[in-house]
């Protein structure tokens, strides 16, 4: 008819035409174009669904709807305006949230990060801890179950994403005592069991397409020329709404035109099918004799679908040394099978699917000695050209030597000759099967020589290919940049995993590919893999440390940190990253009590390092009043560690001293040093490249929240699902704090007290009889005078000198890659001695 048309269907969809089903089907209207129609199908149908069916939306209810700049978002919010409901959002960036409030009208306080779990408390706020209604979820993990905790009582739990669903991933059942619905939507389920599915679908889009519940979305069209682009733009996470392909120009006049202009040609590739209910011979030795036997055998197990002659016998000879018998021989276990296979098929009632001979190269480029073997595959091949001319299948392929199996496996022979070389099993098959589709009745396919001794011939075009795609020249591209920094596309993100994972068996996700840098990508380049298989291992080993951790803010001045209840105890200082992660196998390993003293939101409120350090005195003497116990702490916390050792409160005192940059001694410190020295604290924890990109990201913001806000992000990103951190951002604040409190308290007190400083501290020190272990963990290569260096550190603290007489000071230097990763061995073992 002409009618402009929209349409369903489950599986038969990317193609370049489609026999449509009438009720897969229904006319576009009037007021839509085709790229407008495009955006409704698969988005308001789910909705319809899983809202509307399964969820029986009421007007006035509540919904919270993820990822509401995509398609189903925005669907969704058209939705529920119409049904004037109270709308909650999340998105992942600051563009798409400035897109819902401009296109929306959703207000900023409604607008929430997907890409953390914080939304789940400021719903509990704005709702005055009820909860929504209604949530529309399509996160995963343990967004999903702070999504879950965001349901009032009777809410309806609509779950769109099927990454859990596949993952099989548990879901708590006493929240179903709320009189919760958990909503799981499969539309091609629901579409394949119900055959009115669409018909009634497309009756409520009809009634609701002109009165704003049902209506086309933001989008990015692209031509089909141009569908390369399209889906590089969608990889890239940053298209707000649909991406669509326009197939041709639409005609202004809606009606119903008399020609109808066709849709431009688009190259394609047929792809090899067997059919199970089929039998296909595959011969082998059969001499010439008993074809007949074979057909008639295969017929009774069922239709025939086609024919590989496989079989071979060689006979290599010089030809003055050749019998008449052995010429033959080669000639017809070729020939004769194949022919009397040709001859037997046309008299079937039907035409077979294929009919294939395995040839040789030495019968399309000839070879020495095989005269006989090359004739006999030449006369196969003049009956596939005679196949294609009657219209019938016939190939032959000219393969070359095949290395792993057949009658070249355990030998060499061929590779004396001057331009083949072998050819994998698993070449050979994927060959056949594009080469099955061609009409040409001779192919040919083997290795050539240039191609082995490029070492690595298909790796070198895969990484050219690359650096043609991310358009740089890697010649004058700084090598430490990351391929996610330059834009890496994700379909060549899993185009070079599978190229480590086939070649290398290293597991690889595509967050760890945009890591590697151009650096290391031109060393594998050259054939050196060796850098790229140590940053994955660091990246690895990094992220395990990484999960370990908790980002969480403490409610309790203190924590327990093993099961021992008898002995001196040791209480631990807040560690500068809130937890005490660090110290959980020394923890384990002392059969003495070990108490974590935290770091809580109160003590945030302090701000000067005295006004710490007396609220942990006083702590250390509600919790142990007879005082006579062992106390270790590393960075701001040594100070207190100090004092409380100087009070007569402590037995013994452990500090680690993280503190390797002598700024922090005499100079000011500035925010980008603070950030650098943070990121330093958590080098344990993140590769150094993964270290310095976010360096250089975060210098150019200008503002330390969005710095911070920055880090955070990119943390969480590295370290993936599983990483508990919904007071990430509060705790890295609180780090930045306690750098710059040390670093004012050094430079007041050395102002306030000057030379008489060194007098006052070995007073203070000489009336002391409790024992202070310090512990100085640094790279022995890089340090020229020891005895300098532990003085420094010394002074650093506001310890006496070596040479003042004091004898309750032990100093111990530890040899170490860094010097500010606390869980180091050799660093734990030495805290383990002391306190022993």
């Amino acid at each position: 008819t002409g009618e402009r048309v929209m349409g369903l269907d489950v599986g038969r969809t990317f193609a370049t035409s489609l026999n449509a089903t009438l009720s897969g089907m229904t006319k576009i209207p009037d007021h839509w174009s085709m790229a407008d129609a495009s955006t409704i199908i698969n988005t308001y149908s789910t909705l319809w669904y899983g809202l509307i069916k399964r969820a029986n939306l009421k007007k006035g209810e509540s919904i919270l709807i993820h990822s509401a700049a995509g398609g189903i978002g925005q669907s969704a919010i058209n939705i529920a305006k119409h049904y004037e409901c109270d709308i909650y959002v999340t998105v992942g960036t600051e563009e798409k949230k400035q897109f819902l409030m401009k296109e929306y009208n959703i207000p900023e306080n409604r607008i929430m990060n997907s890409r953390d779990i914080v939304f789940k408390n400021k719903i509990r706020e704005l709702t005055d801890g009820k909860g929504v209604d209604i949530v529309i979820n399509s996160l995963a993990g343990e967004k999903l179950d702070a999504s879950y905790e965001c349901l009032a009582n009777c809410g309806r739990f609509i779950e769109i994403g099927k990454f859990d669903m596949f993952q099989n991933r548990k879901l708590g059942m006493f929240d179903f005592l709320r009189d919760i619905q958990f909503i799981g939507v499969g539309l091609d389920a629901a579409c394949m069991k119900n055959p009115n599915f669409l018909p009634d679908f497309y009756v409520w889009m009809h009634k609701n397409c002109t009165n704003g519940c049902v209506k086309p979305y933001n989008y990015t069209l692209y031509n089909a020329s141009d569908a390369d682009k399209a889906l590089r733009f969608m990889t890239t996470g940053k298209h707000i709404g649909k991406v669509v392909l326009k197939m041709r120009d639409e005609e202004t006049d809606k009606r119903s035109p008399k020609l109808i202009k066709p849709a431009p040609y688009i190259q394609t590739t047929v792809k090899t099918f067997f059919n199970p209910s089929k039998v296909y011979i595959i011969t082998g030795g059969l001499g010439g004799f008993g074809t007949q036997q074979l057909i008639k055998e295969a017929q009774e197990l069922g239709p025939i679908g086609g024919v590989f002659h496989l079989a071979l016998e060689l006979n290599d000879c010089l030809i003055e040394k050749l019998t008449f018998d052995k010429f033959c021989s080669s000639i017809d276990t070729k020939h004769k099978i194949f022919a009397n296979l040709d001859q037997l098929t046309r008299k079937l009632d039907y035409k077979l699917d294929y009919f294939v001979v395995f040839s040789s190269v030495a019968c399309g480029k000839g070879n020495g000695g095989q005269s006989n073997y090359s004739f006999g595959n030449s006369m196969c091949e003049r009956i596939c050209e005679q196949r294609r001319r009657d219209g019938l299948h016939g190939l032959a392929i000219q393969y070359g030597p095949i290395g792993d199996v057949g009658v070249f496996a355990d030998s060499d022979q061929l590779l004396t000759m001057t331009s083949i070389r072998k050819q994998r099993i698993n070449s050979c098959c994927d060959v056949l099967d594009k080469l099955l589709s061609v009409k040409q009745p001779i192919v040919t396919s083997y290795i050539k020589v240039d191609q082995l001794k490029t070492a690595g011939g298909s790796k070198r075009k895969m990484i050219a290919e690359l650096w043609r795609a991310l358009g740089i020249d890697p010649e004058t591209t700084p090598n430490h940049l990351t391929l996610g920094e330059i834009g890496m596309e994700s379909m060549f993100a899993v185009e070079l995993q599978q190229e480590l994972e086939r070649e290398w068996n290293m597991k690889v996700t595509l967050n760890q590919v945009k890591s590697i840098t151009i650096g290391m990508l031109k060393d594998y380049e050259a054939g050196n893999v060796g850098n790229i298989k140590v940053h994955i291992e660091d990246i690895k080993r990094c992220k395990a440390k990484l999960l370990k951790q908790r980002f969480v803010m403490p409610t309790e001045k203190f924590e327990r940190l093993n099961t021992v209840t008898t002995g001196r105890p040791v209480y631990i200082m807040p560690t500068l990253n809130i937890n005490f992660q660090v110290f959980e196998e020394l923890a384990q390993k002392l059969n003495r009590p070990v108490i974590g003293l935290n770091w809580t939101r109160d003590v945030s409120k302090l701000t000067t390092l005295k006004e710490i350090s007396k609220y942990y005195v006083d702590l250390l003497k509600h919790l142990d009043p007879k005082g006579q116990y062992d106390v270790v702490g590393y960075f701001d916390t040594s100070i207190v560690c100090a004092k409380v050792l100087l009070k007569g409160m402590a037995n013994k005192t452990v500090i680690v001293d993280i503190i390797s940059d002598l700024r922090f001694c005499d100079e000011q410190l500035t925010e980008d040093f603070i950030l650098e020295f943070m990121l330093s604290c958590m080098a344990g924890d993140i590769p150094v490249s993964f270290k310095d990109k976010i360096l250089r990201e975060f210098k150019k913001e200008s503002d330390i929240n969005a710095k911070v806000r920055l880090i955070v992000n990119e943390v969480v990103d590295f370290a993936g699902k599983g990483l508990q951190a919904p007071d990430m951002e509060e705790i890295f604040h609180i780090m930045i704090a306690r750098i710059r409190m040390l670093s004012e308290y050094r430079l007041n007190k050395r102002k306030k007290f000057a030379n008489k400083l060194k007098l006052a501290i070995g007073k203070k020190w000489a009336k002391k009889t409790g024992k202070l272990v310090f512990i100085k963990p640094l790279k022995f290569d890089g340090v020229d005078d020891m005895d300098e260096l532990l003085e420094k550190s010394r002074d650093l603290y506001f310890l006496p000198g070596s040479k003042d007489g004091q004898h309750n000071i032990e100093m111990e230097a530890v040899d170490t890659p860094s010097s500010v990763d606390v869980m180091a061995g050799d660093i734990i073992a030495k805290i383990e001695a002391a306190l022993k």
